[in-house]
């Protein structure tokens, strides 16, 4: 129970930061993705772009500074390994998101009916990856020894 209310505590606390950061963040995010999924000798302007980044980031360093069962060194050091980490993630879906939109636009035959899938699918990429992967990176981390340790199971080296 703790654990949950210091999530709650430190995920409110780092919102604020993560929310002032927000657009030059997603900004700089999209053009590297969009570097990385352009075709050569072409550029992929961007004009408005929503990603719901930083906030898996943040989400990412409450979990770590609420683990209080590790010691503030350790999660500390998750903290600065991880968070590259969620960057790195967070860029890969974002080039796969767009790789995926970019596919149907250069397809004149494409139906209605698929561009629509294709969309849904990017979106659904960048909605869920950040938070999957926050959770996921904090796991391999910190989150499973807690987890082992309450299962009475080792869940791995």
């Amino acid at each position: 129970m703790k654990f949950l209310l210091l999530l709650t505590l430190w995920a409110t606390l780092l919102f604020i930061p993560a929310w002032y950061v927000q657009h030059p963040y997603q900004h700089v995010l999209a053009a590297a993705a969009g570097r990385i999924v352009a075709p050569p000798g072409s550029e992929i302007e961007l004009v408005d772009i929503e990603l719901f980044y930083p906030f898996d980031v943040s989400v990412f360093i409450a979990l770590c500074l609420a683990s209080i069962w590790q010691p503030a060194r350790r999660r500390l050091r998750a903290v600065a390994i991880g968070t590259p980490v969620m960057v790195i993630l967070e860029l890969i879906s974002v080039a796969l998101a767009m790789g995926a939109i970019l596919s149907i636009m250069s397809n004149p035959r494409i139906t209605i009916a698929a561009a629509e899938e294709v969309y849904r699918f990017a979106t659904g990429v960048i909605r869920v990856t950040g938070l999957i992967a926050a959770a996921g990176v904090w796991f391999y981390l910190l989150g499973r020894e807690r987890l082992s340790l309450m299962a009475r199971t080792w869940l791995g080296g």
